[in-house]
This record gives C-alpha cells, sequence and structure tokens, in this order.
C-alpha cells in the first residue's frame, strides 16, 4: 500500500487520526487557529485533505497541488471549498452528512426550549442576584400548541420534525422538493415560503449557504412574520441578513432568536448581537456532541482513503 499524506486543517476526534496513523498514512496536522496560507504552504505535497471549515479551499491552493486527489468535509457544509473549481480539476469532494444528523436536531430543539423558556436569560439572573425576575421578564412560553415552520425537509430538518412532534406542536414546512412520504408520517404540511412566514410562531432554519439561500431572511420576510415570532438558525449563517435580523430584533418585531451560525464568524466583538437580551448564541455547535465527533472523523477519514485508494466514496460532492 502506498503511504499516502494527508493534512488536516483543524482537530478532528482522535478515533479519526488514529485510523488513519493504522493505515500507514502520514498525517500532517495545522496547528488550531492556522490561516489560508499555511494550509496553501502544504497542501502541493499531499494526497488528501481533511477541513471542518475554518479555512477556505481555494482554486489556487487546488491548482498548486497536482497530487492532492480528495478533499474531505468534517461535516455538511462546503461553502467553503471552490467546487467549481474541484470538478474542473478532477478533485473529489466528499461529506458526512449522515453523521451529525440526530446532534444537530437535538441542538436546534434545545435552543428552541431555551428561547422560549428564556434559559439563557435565567442563569444569568440567578448569577446576579436577580431572583425575582422570576415574575417579570423571564415568564417564558410553551412550544405546545404553536406553528413551528421548517425551512427546508434534509436530513436535519426531517430528523428535527420527527423529534418535535412529541411536543404536541403544528409542522409546517416549506422546501423545493415536497416529502409526500415525510408528510404523511410525520404529520406535516407543505406550505408556500412566504405562506411559512406568515403563520409561524418559530421559524427554523435548515438549508445549505448557498448564492441561491444568501439573506434568504432579510427585512422584507421578516416583515412578512407575526409580530413575535421566534427565529432559530443552525444552519449557515449567511441565509440570515444579520444587519436586517438585529433591526427587527431591536423592534421586537422578532421576539427572539436563537443563532449558531453567524454571517461572519467568530463573530466580530462589535457586533451588536452580543449585547442584546432577546438572543441566544453559540459558537457553531451543533455538530459538536462527542458521539457526533467520532462518526464524522470515522467517515471523513473513511471516505478519503476510500478515494485514494479508487473506490467512489460515500457522499460524494464532485
Amino acid at each position: 500500500m502506498p503511504q499516502w499524506t494527508i493534512i488536516i486543517t483543524e482537530p478532528i476526534n482522535e478515533v479519526g487520526v488514529k485510523l488513519l496513523e493504522s493505515r500507514s498514512v502520514k498525517v500532517i496536522q495545522l496547528p488550531p487557529g492556522s490561516k489560508e496560507d499555511a494550509l496553501a504552504a502544504v497542501v502541493p505535497s499531499v494526497d488528501g485533505l481533511i477541513t471542518r471549515g475554518g479555512i477556505r479551499v481555494t482554486r489556487e491552493m487546488m491548482v498548486s497541488s497536482p497530487r492532492l486527489k480528495a478533499i474531505g468535509v468534517h461535516g455538511i457544509g462546503c461553502d467553503h471549498v471552490d467546487l467549481p473549481a474541484a470538478r474542473e480539476l478532477g478533485k473529489v469532494v466528499l461529506n458526512t452528512p449522515d453523521a451529525l444528523t440526530v446532534t444537530v436536531a437535538e441542538m436546534t430543539i434545545a435552543m428552541m426550549l431555551s428561547m422560549t423558556r428564556r434559559i439563557a436569560s435565567a442563569d444569568r439572573a440567578v448569577r446576579n442576584g436577580d431572583w425575582d425576575r422570576k415574575y417579570s421578564d423571564l415568564i417564558g412560553v410553551e412550544l405546545m400548541g404553536k406553528t413551528i415552520g421548517l425551512v427546508g425537509l434534509g436530513r436535519i430538518g426531517a430528523a428535527t420534525a420527527k423529534r418535535l412532534k412529541a411536543f404536541d406542536v403544528k409542522l409546517i414546512y416549506w422546501s423545493r422538493t415536497h416529502r409526500p412520504e415525510l408528510e404523511h408520517e410525520i404529520g406535516l404540511e407543505w406550505v408556500e415560503f412566504t405562506e411559512l412566514l406568515g403563520r409561524s410562531d418559530i421559524v427554523s432554519l435548515h438549508i445549505p449557504g448557498t448564492a441561491e439561500t444568501q439573506h434568504l431572511l432579510g427585512a422584507e420576510e421578516f416583515a412578512c412574520m407575526k409580530r413575535g415570532a421566534m427565529i432559530v438558525n443552525t444552519a449557515r449563517g449567511r441565509v440570515i441578513d444579520e444587519a436586517a435580523l438585529v433591526e427587527a430584533l431591536r423592534s421586537r418585531y422578532i421576539s427572539a432568536a436563537a443563532l449558531d451560525v453567524f454571517e461572519q464568524e467568530p463573530v466580530k466583538p462589535d457586533s451588536p448581537l452580543l449585547g442584546m437580551d432577546n438572543v441566544i448564541l453559540t459558537p457553531h455547535l451543533g455538530a459538536s456532541s462527542l458521539e457526533a465527533m467520532q462518526r464524522m472523523a470515522t467517515h471523513v477519514v473513511q471516505g478519503v482513503l476510500d478515494t485514494l485508494e479508487g473506490r467512489k466514496p460515500l457522499n460524494q460532492v464532485t
């Protein structure tokens, strides 16, 4: 077996690294916090690349790397990889969507409950000695009886819907692809996008970040929503026009938001979102459970090895 060289751009679970080492692969791991220039300096000498999205994989890198055959994305989103260039240059890009479905669905519901019951604000109140806020602004709302609109019904959207049924909610969804089998199984209703915005008490986003979905939710869309509606985003930050969301939250037309993803990551220190008490913010943790990290590391490593050894990997993107 040839000794492949594979670079890991950001830390992955050790089970993936051990799998590579067990196959006599030379592993290069960039230090945490590395930038594009660090990757560009070493990528010409590798056969495979594993990325978690923190560093862009550009056309220039691919052109300079004739040895590079496989680009494995640890996760779902491939928007940091120049996919047209990969297709043109014959680089195989693969991802790991099956590894994190349950974890992101659970994170979505956790954020939904935290937002509706004001968990983060309540925690701060107790720590600050503001116990009596329990009688005023910490009074939350139930999920039961609410209409929840799912934007997108892929793996994660469907897994979220199945789990939400236990809360006795009304589920509606919009997706370019109708899912009649899930409509019947779960009890979902497909509606047009504008109707979903107008009917939903909570809008939950489950779509990829592409040029087509860029700022799918902006000022015009917020104005179509119910006054007092809430938003959960565990998908991609670029789907929401963040500046427009800030204004909608300031006016309380949108009463609350729970955001795990942002237009720019990490969030800038001067972002208005950081000072708002009706927003829950987490640092892109949707896939960050121990179980999902182990699955993603194993799946992405196996996909890259399959490609290098002449087999078609599961979940090939290009």
